[in-house]
């Protein structure tokens, strides 16, 4: 029996004039398959050869685990298999748009913050003769993206860069997965809304939102929940009495309680209590306890979300950012990010111009409480400041 052809490095396979290299990292978000396959299709459709780090940025680096650091992306299964025979690996994307997970990426590799590793990551790019990239995550792949730029020197390459985030976090853009993230999280916390109508229980359910909480504000909001606790809130016991009461009043409660919520208190606990919990427990020293007659009930954050199928409103917004982008580089243009906000809300901006953006909309403020409680909306309206509004994001 022959052995099977080996499996070459891009460096082995015929060059192209136009090689491109796809770097998806940072944390899963529904939508991540999508935009590989748009940018397959376009790729494909614009006369590009087009590859993808298996593994992000790590698979450009002493660092990576994986045995082939790159994989050659087609559209059908037949351009697929004619690869496969030279030894070239190749994974055909045509039908895979709404794949949940992403099979190239690597979750916030820290690696590519030493400029040693993003100086070898250059080398290997030259290497394998690579002269376009696309970047694709949130916040901050784009900041690992525009630090490598600078490693490349006079030698840049043609870059863009492609929004995937739930926590919708650059401004001037709508991410790919913000609003896939959004419906998920709600359909879990409306859920657990009608069971706590049905069985008469409050539930304080965790909801991801680290340090702005704007992915809990619209799941709490879309879910119409009782009260909803952002990260950076920070309660009076005078606060505190209230909600207890208020919630204690009603025949069924849902507080949506982002994932942040007192963290720097949690921590000094042992172990350390989720946010729910925490919540729970200060509540419970104001008289709302779990009681078999009514429960009061402390749901833990689910990672479920992130891992979901995307929406097609974000299938939508990846096949057409794919295309803006692909139009910037034939125009010439470089380290750009196509954006879109709406149909007539679209286009390419710099890199240089993206800022990271993550606060919370004043304009819902008065839907965080469902509850009468006057003394939590004083301290929402006297507490909710420019600092708050500006606090890092999720």
């Amino acid at each position: 029996m022959r052995d099977p052809l080996p499996f070459l490095r891009p460096s082995k396979a015929p060059r192209h004039e136009r090689r491109l290299l796809a770097v998806f990292d940072g944390g899963n978000a529904p939508g991540y398959s999508s935009v590989a396959v748009a940018i397959t299709e376009e790729a494909s459709r614009r006369g590009y050869e087009l590859w993808a780090a298996t593994e992000g940025f790590r698979s450009l680096t002493s660092d990576r685990t994986q045995e082939l650091p790159f994989e050659r992306l087609t559209v059908h299964r037949k351009e697929r298999y004619e690869l496969l025979a030279k030894g070239i690996p190749a994974r055909s994307m045509g039908r895979r748009v709404r794949d949940p997970g992403s099979d190239f990426r690597s979750e916030r590799y820290t690696g590519f913050l030493d400029a040693g590793r993003r100086a070898e990551a250059v080398e290997t790019f030259h290497r394998q003769g690579f002269t376009h990239l696309i970047g694709v995550g949130g916040n901050g792949t784009l900041e690992g993206c525009k630090a490598w730029m600078e490693a490349f020197g006079e030698r840049r390459p043609s870059a863009g860069f492609i929004n995937v985030s739930i926590d919708n976090d650059l401004g001037g853009d709508r991410a790919i997965g913000f609003l896939t993230g959004v419906e998920a999280g709600s359909q879990i916390a409306r859920g657990l809304y009608e069971d706590a109508y049905t069985h008469k229980r409050s539930y304080l359910l965790e909801m991801m939102g680290n340090r702005s909480g704007r992915h809990a504000l619209h799941c709490g909001v879309a879910a119409r929940a009782h009260l909803i606790v952002l990260p950076f809130f920070h309660f009076s016991p005078e606060v505190l009495e209230e909600l207890a009461r208020e919630l204690g009043a009603v025949d069924h409660a849902l507080v949506v309680v982002a994932e942040g919520y007192e963290r720097e208190a949690r921590a000094t606990e042992h172990p350390p209590l989720s946010a729910s919990r925490y919540l729970k427990r200060q509540l419970e020293a104001y008289g709302l306890v779990d009681r078999p007659d009514k429960r009061v009930i402390a749901e833990p954050f689910s990672r479920y979300l992130r891992g979901v199928r995307p929406g097609f409103s974000d299938v939508s917004a990846a096949y057409l950012k794919a295309s803006i982008l692909f139009d910037a580089f034939e125009r010439g243009q470089t380290e750009v990010m196509p954006f879109l906000l709406g149909a007539h809300d679209n286009g390419v901006v710099g890199w240089g111009d993206v800022v990271r953006e993550d606060r919370v909309e004043r304009v819902f403020l008065p839907l965080l409480s469902r509850l009468r409680a006057p003394k939590f909306n004083a301290w929402v309206l006297e507490n909710f400041t420019a600092s708050f509004e500006g606090a890092e994001g999720d």
